[in-house]
């Protein structure tokens, strides 16, 4: 590859398609390899996407190192240590993915649970959760996004439903703040996961001058998915549970 094409690799979509085209797949062809409806890599790339939450099986499937499908980064077709998969057994492995880019500092593992917010309705999960396994964050990503360094509080989840819009589509894996959970110290505009009679749900919170919230869903319809304000004693009861810091979107 010439240098001059390198530098024109600068989104994940672009790195996708480049290496899709190379290798003579179709979209349809790369879709069912990583398990995806087709429309999922059309998305991507005509949407010059940045991130998607098939990275990892994209860099499986395109037979490319990980680090430089995400970042651009490093070499193509790198060494094993830039190319780990998700420690699914929840035990202390050498296999895990790495989010950050190169790193001066000992990784942080994030815990990545089977636990889901609903945007929508609402989900119940298991009262344990099983640990599908953990993903290693570095240090200069969590400082760059405001987030605890050590990784204390830090937890990997799933949205599940269409109310919160394009923001947060279906699917999409999502990086939470377990640490920002008081309402005292909730930031306005802001989207946060609540636990409202058993039920997770993700919706975006404003605060009101007259003391009250209103919960909002990013979806336009609000037909399916109305605005609620409600009370400060009444928003106690939604029990507010982590602040989403992070989404690794689903395109």
């Amino acid at each position: 590859m010439m240098e001059s094409d390198l530098e024109k690799l600068d989104t994940l979509a672009k790195r996708v398609k480049f290496v899709r085209k190379e290798k003579k797949l179709t979209q349809a062809q790369l879709g069912k390899m990583i398990g995806a409806d087709p429309s999922v890599i059309g998305n991507l790339e005509r949407r010059n996407g940045k991130s998607s939450s098939y990275t990892e099986a994209l860099a499986r499937a395109l037979g490319v190192n990980l680090s430089w499908l995400m970042s651009g980064s490093g070499d193509r077709q790198g060494g094993a240590e830039n190319t780990h998969e998700v420690d699914t057994t929840g035990e202390t492995s050498s296999d895990y993915v790495i989010v950050g880019g190169t790193t001066d500092y000992p990784l942080v593992n994030v815990p990545y649970k089977d636990l889901k917010a609903s945007c929508g309705s609402g989900y119940v999960n298991l009262e344990h959760p099983e640990q599908k396994g953990v993903i290693a964050f570095t240090v200069e990503f969590l400082r760059e996004n405001e987030l605890p360094i050590d990784g204390k509080g830090l937890l990997l989840m799933h949205a599940c439903g269409d109310s919160m819009g394009y923001t947060i589509p279906h699917g999409t894996l999502m990086l939470v703040n377990t640490n920002e959970n008081e309402y005292d110290n909730f930031i306005s505009n802001k989207i946060y996961v609540f636990n409202a009679d058993g039920e997770s749900i993700c919706k975006r919170a404003f605060k009101n001058i007259d003391g009250t919230v209103t919960l909002v869903s990013d979806n336009a319809d609000k037909v399916r998915y109305p605005d609620q304000v409600v009370n400060k004693d009444k928003f106690y009861e939604f029990s507010m549970e982590a602040r989403v810091r992070y989404t690794f979107s689903k395109l």
